[in-house]
């Protein structure tokens, strides 16, 4: 359950973390992409309020100042959860970091791969018509996610129009 605070509250709270940030490959600002992601998932009919703030938040931990003890304090248990999952930690060369975070989001709790699948798809979109020379590397690190989900998850996902537009666009993308 969401602590007691509204989705604008979530979104102001993106907003502030990630302040002055842009988006490397189109130079908006960054809560363009939390505002896409979220926008995706609302369109695939998933918009509960702990899916749609993880949403929003999903860069935090990674991308700000934010602590997993402030988005608890915040935000609850099952959106900070839902955040945590998504979190690039691993280090190693970029293969090696690719694949442990392939292995971690096969098996992240399923409302995580939901926004996992959103975040590609706004980020593969984007990369792809602004960033073609980069597109390519990222492009195969996220198939490589998609492909890990599968093997987890087999037909439940597989037939999930989300992930079947993830995997076009990935697809699609690198052609």
């Amino acid at each position: 359950m969401l602590v007691a605070t509204t989705i604008q509250d979530v979104r102001d709270f993106a907003v502030t973390k990630h302040g002055s940030q842009v988006r490397k490959h189109d130079g908006r600002p960054y809560i363009a992409h939390l505002d896409g992601v979220a926008a995706i998932l609302a369109e695939y009919g998933y918009k509960t309020p702990e899916i749609i703030a993880a949403a929003f938040l999903h860069d935090t931990l990674e991308k700000s100042d934010t602590t997993i003890e402030e988005l608890i304090a915040a935000f609850g248990m099952p959106v900070a959860e839902l955040v945590y999952w998504l979190t690039d930690k691993e280090t190693g060369s970029r293969e090696t970091v690719a694949l442990q975070a392939a292995w971690r989001l096969s098996r992240a709790p399923w409302n995580a791969k939901l926004i996992k699948l959103a975040d590609i798809i706004d980020n593969g979109t984007a990369i792809g018509m602004h960033n073609p020379s980069f597109g390519p590397t990222f492009l195969d690190e996220k198939r490589l996610q998609l492909k890990k989900m599968a093997e987890v998850e087999s037909s439940r996902i597989l037939r999930l129009p989300l992930f079947q537009r993830a995997a076009i666009v990935t697809e699609a993308a690198s052609l």
